[in-house]
């Protein structure tokens, strides 16, 4: 009973809003967007054919232009998914041809799936799966283009997170410029419908818009 209580503490105490000074660490990469009146809805590992479809719908009900960051096997299977982003006047950056940590790659697998991503989406907007770079990748996707990072981070991945906390995390911690993850993915496909349109209120009622990821 006790094991069971502190790892539910532990989840609760998740830091979803990245500290200032990381930023201060890694001067080159974005963490926050340009506008100050706005927030940033980002969304990772699509597309996915259930995900995104009512991602897309939702987003355009409420008249928001997003930010994804797509993985190019993805792409391939569910192409006109990208199409359709696009045409709806979305920003879709590339996340890596496939979603691997950069810990598991050497430098040359790693320039791999970078510029095979990259070609199939044709944006300069990177962001790096789990946020992982070593120094050496870091200059490279920093020459080749911009890393996109974030400043609150949902965890709407860890189904031991309760959606509850995601919420109340995010009424009080996100603030103007901040840039916001959330994925479409497997792990997400049944929590993602519950917390976006709630997320979409809170940004609102805080009397902040939304605004897309843009280059320095």
């Amino acid at each position: 009973m006790v094991s069971k209580l502190k790892r539910k503490n532990k989840f609760i105490k998740r830091i979803c809003k990245i500290p200032q000074f990381v930023a201060w660490i890694f001067p080159r990469r974005i963490w926050f967007g340009l506008h100050p009146s706005s927030v940033y809805l980002t969304f990772d590992d699509g597309p996915h054919s259930e995900i995104t479809p009512w991602l897309l719908a939702e987003l355009k009900q409420h008249n928001i232009k997003a930010t994804f960051f797509w993985n190019g096997n993805r792409i391939e299977d569910y192409p006109e998914l990208l199409t359709q982003a696009i045409e709806e006047g979305h920003v879709v950056g590339h996340h890596g041809y496939f979603h691997q940590s950069a810990k598991t790659l050497s430098y040359e697998a790693f320039k791999e799936n970078y510029n095979r991503s990259k070609t199939i989406v044709n944006s300069q907007l990177f962001r790096p799966p789990h946020g992982v770079l070593t120094r050496k990748q870091a200059r490279f996707a920093l020459k080749n283009g911009e890393v996109v990072m974030w400043s609150w981070m949902s965890y709407d991945f860890d189904e031991n997170f309760p959606i509850s906390k995601i919420l109340e995390k995010a009424r009080k911690q996100v603030k103007s410029k901040a840039i916001l993850v959330f994925h479409e993915n497997e792990k997400t496909k049944h929590r993602i419908k519950e917390i976006i349109p709630e997320i979409i209120q809170i940004v609102r009622n805080k009397g902040l818009t939304f605004a897309q990821v843009e280059k320095k």
